[in-house]
């Protein structure tokens, strides 16, 4: 017999020794399995009779622990309602009122509104200010002192002009030394 006859012999009987093995596996799956069918039936029994048991057992005790709890979970429910939940309730009402869009409340809108007038008052009062201290300085220094192309009969210092005090030489210098301006 040649080498090649022999080699496909061998595989031949590989595959026909595998193909018994698998059928022998198939044979020994299928006992089982009719075996386990009588077994699954009674274990499936008693799970239901344990369940069954454990539910009547269960049930009026079930029933104790709600009735126990019940008042205590109505208790906690109005002490926190009483409590918590008016500081909770203000507490989401301030921030709804914080995003919602709506016009705001008068009071808020008077408040937000009174600095622009505040602004414009003090403004009115710094211009009324500047005006008369413009007047008043003009009546102080004379007629004649303003008006252009005439010259000025003596310069003063500013602290003499404060003073009222020209000297004769128009320097504006202090004779008493110690003496202060009202200013100060």
């Amino acid at each position: 017999m040649s080498v090649l006859s022999r080699k496909r012999a061998a595989e031949a009987e590989a595959e026909a020794a595998e193909a018994r093995g698998r059928m022998q596996q198939l044979v020994r799956l299928t006992v089982l399995a009719r075996a386990a069918g009588p077994m699954a039936k009674t274990a499936g029994m008693a799970a239901r009779d344990g369940a069954r048991n454990a539910a009547t057992w269960t049930a009026p005790r079930i029933n104790q622990a709600r009735a126990w709890t019940a008042p205590r979970i109505e208790r906690s429910g109005l002490a926190i309602r009483d409590t918590i939940a008016p500081k909770v309730c203000e507490t989401l009402t301030a921030a709804a009122q914080r995003v919602d869009v709506t016009a705001p409340r008068p009071d808020v809108t008077a408040a937000r509104r009174r600095w622009p007038w505040v602004v414009a008052g003090t403004g009115l009062l710094v211009a009324a200010g500047a005006a008369a201290a413009v007047v008043l300085r003009r009546q102080k220094d004379g007629p004649g002192s303003g008006a252009p192309g005439e010259p000025a009969e003596a310069v003063t210092s500013p602290l003499a002009a404060q003073n009222g005090q020209v000297d004769a030489d128009g320097s504006g210098a202090q004779e008493d030394v110690t003496r202060q301006s009202p200013a100060t």
